[in-house]
This record gives C-alpha cells, structure tokens and sequence, in this order.
C-alpha cells in the first residue's frame, strides 16, 4: 500500500528487500509496500529512476528515489540521525560493520540465492506459491503464467550452472564459518559491538531463505521444498550460525534496534 512518506517496491521473496524491510523496521520507521511482479517490475523501476538500475528494492522516501540495499542504508543512516543508528558514526566499529556487510552481501546474497534456486527448480518445486502467495488471486494467476519465463531468467541471470551452484555451495558455507568466527561460536553475540548492526541485518536476513527461521518470510510450515534444502538447513541449524540466525529473527526482528551511540 501507497504510504505518504516512504514506498519500498518489493520482491517478496527477495531476500535483499526483506535486508531492507528489517533495516526500515528496526530504525523504526513507517513505510508502505507495493510488491512487484518479476519481469514486467522494470517497466516501473526504469520509469522511477528515469533510465538507472532496474532492480529491487526500490525505496521512495519523501521524493528520494534509492536503489540497493546498501545504498538504501546508507542512505537511512544520514537522512534519519534521531532514528536508532545502525552503522557507528565513526571510527574501527563503523569500518567493521560496514566489511561485514559488505562480505555478507556477497557471501550470503548471491551464493544462497543461486544455492536455493537451483534446488528447488531442480527438484521440481511449484515455485508459484512461493513468488506470488502474497498477490490477490487474479496476479497470482498471471503469475502461474509467468512462471516458466521467470524460471528461464533465473537460470540464465544467476548462472545455474553445476559448478557454478557448487561454488556457490561452498561458498555460503565460507560464510557461515566466518560468522561462526566473528561471534566466537556464541550465538547471543551480536557481530560488532553490544547491539544489533547493519552487519547482523544482512547476514541473518541473507541466509533466511535457506535456513527459514521462525518469524522470516520463508518460515512455511508444510510447504513442500527440495530434500537439499531440508538437509542443508537441518545441518546448519545444529550449528551455532544456524542458532544465532534463529536468535536473530527472535529477539531482534520484530523490534526497533536499541542503536549505537557516540
């Protein structure tokens, strides 16, 4: 729905806009949503940055148009100082949140979503459910039509390739052991300092659609997926990153962040 400050246009499935969503929810911030349909998206993202990047999220805030998930934080941190900030001002902390952030970006955000594409399209999963569960009944229609277009994109843009989505495998893996370094094997610890960061923000909502914690987007109980994922997410959540991203979507999803200060 339109909102008359701040519109985020959206995948729901994406999980750099659920990256955002969190970002905007934990400085406590208003906003509106209108979710995109893959594809036939670019005709309005292209029209609102006059010609720029076709890619969601998209956030239009008070006239602002801004795209990228970092970008978009970054841009929340300077346009909102009374807000709970999410990145240190200044100094070692700031340059911390902002590596593992970047790291995470890259670990997490494309090495899990060409890991996870790949299982379920090769697993044969009905992926209709997953992408338009959240439009009305007429747009979820279009997008079962959609569907064998969409899949073709995907597995043409991400590279689904065998040794690609094994690299990718290992890669995600990498990730993960990082974190598990970064946190000292406990999963109360968040990644810089004594409060939830931009770091924590995109690790634990980058890895959500693999490991689909509880209160995440991808939580669907009872929904069929592929038995690679099951396994993979049953393996990680034994571990202490699996059990921190549970944490994660626990204590710190559904609240304002408390912030650094000084």
């Amino acid at each position: 729905m339109p909102h008359p400050e701040r519109t985020l246009y959206q995948f729901t499935i994406s999980h750099y806009c659920e990256k955002t969503r969190w970002n905007l929810d934990a400085k406590g911030l208003s906003y509106g949503v209108e979710n995109l349909i893959p594809g036939p998206h670019r005709l309005l993202t292209k029209r609102l940055t006059k010609g720029g990047r076709g890619t969601v999220p998209l956030l239009v805030d008070r006239g602002n148009v801004v795209t990228d998930s970092t970008d978009i934080a970054l841009h929340l941190e300077r346009a909102y100082p009374s807000a709970p900030a999410l990145i240190p001002a200044s100094g070692a902390e700031r340059e911390r949140v902002l590596e593992l952030e970047a790291f995470f970006d890259e670990m997490a955000g494309k090495h899990v979503r060409r890991w996870v594409y790949a299982q379920l399209f090769g697993s044969g999963v009905d992926i209709t459910p997953i992408m338009f569960g959240a439009f009305p009944p007429p747009m979820r229609l279009l997008g079962r039509a959609l569907v064998p277009l969409i899949k073709q994109a995907i597995r043409r843009q991400y590279q689904l390739t065998p040794p690609k989505v094994e690299e990718s495998r290992v890669k995600l893996l990498e990730g993960l052991e990082r974190l598990e370094r970064e946190i000292q094997g406990d999963p109360s610890r968040y990644l810089v300092g004594a409060s939830l960061s931009l770091a924590d923000i995109t690790a634990a909502s980058l890895y959500a659609p693999l490991l689909a914690p509880e209160g995440s987007p991808y939580h669907r109980p009872g929904q069929p997926t592929a038995p690679a994922i099951e396994e993979m997410r049953a393996a990680i959540n034994a571990r202490p990153a699996g059990q921190w991203l549970a944490r994660r979507y626990q204590e710190d999803r559904q609240r304002p962040a408390r912030g650094f200060t000084g």
